[in-house]
């Protein structure tokens, strides 16, 4: 194949689904890695996408800056960020939780603070792919835990995979609480990687009701796969960073927009 057909077919599979790898290029193309890397260094230097360890994503500078993160920064370091926003995210999410609830909640900082906010309650059901969720709850034993399988993701402190959203499938609940990497009234609710999609979209399937747990800083992020358009979530809880045009943006697309203020909450 020739270098201009096959870095044609490179751009168009990024566009299709964000990351590609160079050992699945050069198999596809039935050439050397090298020749692959090459390839993806001239596109680079056009600006058609950013390299990664291993593969490439699109060139767009914001969804560049949040992979290399996704990649590099530890949940240590997560847990640190917007650490007042996300605590007062949390309590405002949990006083939407009765005693005796089923609901989901999937891994992240966010929701680990949930999990923590949630220790009052009494009689939760909580089904979960955060290891951390799990062991916030463990601490008070007033809900039952059920933590689904999967690959662990070591920077999230979450079980992954597009196998494991099979469990799912006998599974009803009366809410999902989710926090994801990017939120938007046009895109919808998203995250970096298609298995974490994958989860998320299951969860959002299994539940009578989608709550989204963001701060401020996610309307910003931007996340190419896809986990559900706006149409299908029922609130955001967020902190007061949210713009008023942001905020509008969801209002008119039907969601209910619940702002936590950091001082408000001692934090």
């Amino acid at each position: 194949m020739l270098k201009a057909a096959r870095q044609k077919e490179i751009v168009a599979l990024l566009q299709g689904g964000g990351v590609v790898e160079v050992s699945v290029l050069a198999e596809r193309f039935q050439t050397s890695p090298i020749t692959v890397r090459r390839d993806l260094i001239e596109l680079q230097e056009r600006g058609v996408l950013a390299r990664t360890r291993g593969g490439a994503i699109p060139g767009n500078e914001v969804y560049a800056e949040g992979w290399a993160r996704y990649e590099s920064v530890s949940y240590a370091e997560r847990e640190r960020e917007n650490y007042r926003e996300k605590r007062a995210i949390a309590e405002l999410a949990a006083q939407s939780v009765s005693d005796g609830d089923c609901i989901l909640i999937n891994g992240g900082t966010t929701c680990r603070h949930l999990a923590e906010a949630l220790r009052g309650h009494h009689h939760l059901h909580v089904v979960t792919n955060g290891l951390t969720v799990a062991m916030e709850l463990a601490k008070s034993r007033n809900a039952t835990v059920h933590l689904l399988p999967g690959t662990v993701d070591f920077q999230k402190m979450t079980s992954v995979g597009r196998l494991e959203t099979g469990a799912f499938e006998d599974i009803t609940v009366r809410a999902a609480f989710l926090g994801v990497h990017g939120i938007s009234a046009t895109g919808g609710i998203g995250m970096l990687t298609p298995e974490e999609a994958a989860m998320n979209r299951a969860f959002a399937e299994a539940a009578q009701s989608v709550n989204i747990l963001v701060d401020s800083s996610k309307f910003k992020a931007q996340a190419i796969f896809r986990i559900t358009h706006l149409d299908k979530v029922a609130r955001v809880f967020t902190d007061d960073g949210i713009s008023d045009e942001v905020r509008h943006s969801l209002e008119q697309a039907g969601v209910e927009v619940l702002v936590a203020h950091a001082e408000e909450n001692g934090h």
